[in-house]
């Protein structure tokens, strides 16, 4: 993030001051994600303050001082400023996290209905053009090759015959990337004829034809896969630092930037290998590697496939996942931002399962018929906090 002295210091006032400022501050940032995101990155400071005060009160200054070290060193009476404010801030965090008055005050932000997701994604071509593909709608392409694409009435996108029978080498080494945003999903048919099921926020890279001796793609994100069958062509998936290798299978990766790595494999075979580990792991039908993030070390078990395969299947499914976790997951379905009034709740663990077409307020209910938390829903903005036991 680029930190502006500016909006931080706005920030700060918003943090110190939330009765006096926040509800005009989200009223005016409200469809501007970098200021909503720098509030939630300062909040998060606060937080890791508390933790510290409880464990060492002398550190507190030195974690904000981290965070200080970022900005203009032209700008040494802000920093001083923000450290000694920040002393002050931790004392007061339970004030910092207190959003009733904003709640009770829902005239101020426009009534914004939250979106749920749907097909919808961009097709970038090798020589770098972009066309939008939106769900229902027929689209064909035709690339600076002369290869025609085509984007059907549902939601796939396929290389045509005449396409498929071009035997032109270079196209090997032309790259497509088909993107698919936030509150976004797609299909497609690759040249060989597997199937890719792409989930949102997600980007395959593929070349335009499979005519190498393996079948080599890669993913950002969460896919899954219905691989075509070749035993003289092995296809793989190719991830931050782990190749997931198979001849024919169906399986499922989920490798976002900043989370665990998760492959999941439903039927056939596959082989898992780390750029810089010679050891080769393979998984089993019902079995799942997880690489907890910023660890060397996959961890392989016996799962219920469907918690990680539902959403390919049109729902979700959680098993006992922390709250945090959860919303993580519908955010990138539904376009909402959230706050927790409680940080304590991002812990608490959920059973659900929900369609994926079913309108968000609908999965809110959900979760609180459980009865030990509370959402709040004001706009695109969600408040979350626990339920008093009083």
């Amino acid at each position: 993030m680029n930190y502006d002295h500016d909006k931080i210091e706005e920030v700060i006032q918003v943090l110190q001051a939330p009765k006096d400022y926040l509800s005009d501050f989200l009223n005016k940032y409200k469809d501007n994600k970098e200021m909503l995101d720098l509030y939630e990155e300062l909040r998060k400071y606060k937080e890791a303050g508390l933790k510290l005060e409880e464990i060492n009160p002398t550190k507190v200054n030195w974690e904000w001082s981290k965070f200080s070290s970022k900005l203009d060193k032209k700008k040494q009476t802000l920093r001083m400023w923000m450290a000694a404010a920040s002393v002050v801030l931790v004392a007061s965090i339970s004030a910092l996290l207190t959003l009733e008055f904003f709640l009770n005050d829902a005239s101020q932000m426009a009534q914004v209905n939250i979106e749920k997701g749907n097909a919808r994604a961009t097709l970038i071509t090798s020589s770098g053009q972009e066309y939008s593909l939106e769900e229902g709608k027929n689209r064909t392409i035709t690339d600076q090759h002369g290869v025609v694409i085509q984007a059907d009435s549902n939601n796939v996108v396929q290389y045509t015959s005449e396409a498929l029978a071009m035997s032109d080498p270079k196209l090997a080494n032309k790259y497509n990337t088909l993107k698919v945003p936030r509150l976004g999903e797609y299909q497609i048919v690759l040249s060989d004829g597997t199937k890719v099921w792409i989930n949102s926020e997600s980007e395959l890279k593929y070349p335009v034809q499979f005519n190498q001796k393996e079948r080599v793609v890669e993913l950002s994100g969460e896919a899954y896969f219905d691989v075509k069958s070749d035993p003289n062509h092995p296809f793989i998936v190719k991830t931050n630092g782990v190749y997931t290798k198979v001849l024919g299978t169906e399986f499922n990766v989920s490798s976002y930037p900043k989370e665990e790595l998760n492959v999941t494999l439903v039927e056939g075979s596959v082989a898992l290998q780390q750029t810089h580990i010679a050891e080769t792991i393979i998984l089993k039908p019902g079995e799942n590697a997880n690489q907890k993030l910023g660890e060397d070390d996959i961890t392989v078990s016996k799962v219920d496939v469907n918690k990680y395969i539902a959403w390919r299947n049109g729902y979700f499914y959680f098993q006992r996942e922390r709250l945090e976790d959860i919303l993580l997951k519908l955010e990138r379905w539904y376009d909402f931002k959230v706050f927790y009034q409680n940080p304590g709740v991002k812990d608490y663990l959920f059973k659900m399962r929900a369609d994926r077409d079913q309108e968000f307020k609908d999965i809110v209910s959900r979760l609180e018929q459980t009865g030990r938390i509370s959402i709040e829903i004001n706009g695109n903005v969600i408040v979350v906090s626990d339920v008093s036991r009083e």
